[in-house]
């Protein structure tokens, strides 16, 4: 794969084997390398949170064409772009994002809690979560 209009155009990312290392620009980026390359699958979207206030999202693209994986990854604080204006299916990841992470996608217009009650307080995944919640403890007497 010819990477050297991608590098001219963003030029402050990283290449890396089959992983861009982004700074900003997610949108415009993905849009780019599905408009100009055979990258057209969103596998998934996956968060790590590295601590300080900041979590890593990589978007996991597929090229069916040629059988090969992409990985951009990029580094927010609580806000990130939406990408469900691109793939329809990024809605699911990002609302599991927002629910374990509390990361806000800009332009996802029914981001909600997936698997946590919508009362909940936090963000389980976080280093920064305190899991101090009673309904978090767990029940001695259950014989199961």
């Amino acid at each position: 794969m010819n990477w050297e209009e991608f590098e001219r155009v963003f030029n402050d990312c990283i290449l890396e084997g089959n992983k861009i290392i982004i700074k900003s620009k997610l949108h415009e980026v993905i849009k780019f390398v599905i408009d100009n390359y055979t990258y057209n699958m969103l596998k998934e979207i996956t968060a790590c949170d590295i601590g300080n206030g900041k979590t890593e999202l990589i978007y996991h693209l597929y090229s069916v064409v040629d059988e090969e994986d992409l990985f951009i990854s990029v580094t927010v604080t609580d806000e990130a772009e939406s990408i469900v204006d691109i793939f329809k299916s990024a809605i699911a990841d990002e609302n599991e994002i927002y629910d374990m992470f509390g990361i806000r996608f800009a332009g996802n217009e029914d981001l909600k809690r997936l698997y946590m009650p919508e009362d909940w307080k936090g963000f389980p995944l976080r280093k920064d979560y305190v899991q101090d919640d009673t309904r978090l403890a767990w029940n001695d007497n259950n014989d199961t």
